[in-house]
């Protein structure tokens, strides 16, 4: 019969080993978890990266070139027909607005189009044109898509407002009632008896309305006064 504290140690040893192999499973868990933490970690500093590029690319050079846009346009319009100025000047406006595209392009997939920068802009961009503006926004939470499809409906509406008319007052206004949105956009300089237009620009806001269901719709009033309606719902997400 073996001795009894040869089988004490023995029992030790084994508890023991089986305390290290438990430790030893325990930690490389450990290191597993913070690998998987440092690797998370990483990737969302790389997004934040991208994030913050993104923005930085918008505010720096979007913006600017949109303004760039506008007044080489306005120079193009008020150079004469037969002034050697107006193929350059085409050149110009050709070559700035595919630049714009191209920054669009680039800064796509890194940031979302923020509805208060869009604001923000169209009430610059109008005064800096001597065109009073007056937003009114309700503050009730929109949701990512359809602030990001209004705040293009606002650059592309202050667009045609500048490129179309000749206003002194430019209003904006975003009202959000039970489960619709309704975005206004109205200027008084529209020549009532000119029939307005309905390209393509105007098709594109239709088409980004019908993407979340909504719809957009223009009034001429008698007086000049130009309005284009934008109505979305609401999806029961956002209805807060």
């Amino acid at each position: 019969m073996p001795h009894l504290p040869h089988i004490a140690v023995l029992a030790l040893l084994a508890l023991l080993g089986t305390l290290l192999i438990a430790a030893l499973v325990v930690l490389a868990m450990r290191l597993r978890r913070l690998r998987v933490m440092q690797a998370e970690a990483v990737r969302q500093a790389a997004a934040e990266a991208r994030e913050q590029f993104g923005r930085d690319v918008h505010d720096l050079v979007s913006s600017r070139l949109w303004l760039a846009t506008l007044r080489s346009e306005l120079a193009y319009r008020l150079a004469d027909d037969d002034s050697p100025l107006r193929p350059a000047l085409a050149d110009v406006v050709q070559s700035i607005r595919q630049a714009s595209a191209d920054i669009r392009n680039v800064t796509r997939s890194f940031r979302d189009v923020s509805l208060a920068s869009e604001l923000a802009n169209a009430r610059a961009v109008l005064r800096a044109y001597g065109t009073d503006c007056k937003v009114e926004a309700t503050e009730a939470e929109l949701g990512d898509e359809m602030s990001a499809v209004l705040a293009i409906m606002v650059r592309e509406a202050v667009t045609n407002v500048l490129r179309h008319s000749r206003a002194t007052l430019c209003t904006i206004e975003i009202v959000v009632r039970g489960g619709m949105a309704t975005l206004t956009v109205a200027n008084d300089g529209v020549d009532p008896s000119v029939p307005p237009g309905d390209g393509t620009g105007l098709d594109n806001l239709r088409n980004r309305a019908a993407a979340l269901d909504g719809v957009v719709g223009t009034i001429l009033d008698p007086d000049g006064w130009f309005r284009l309606i934008a109505e979305i719902p609401r999806k029961g997400g956002d209805r807060r």
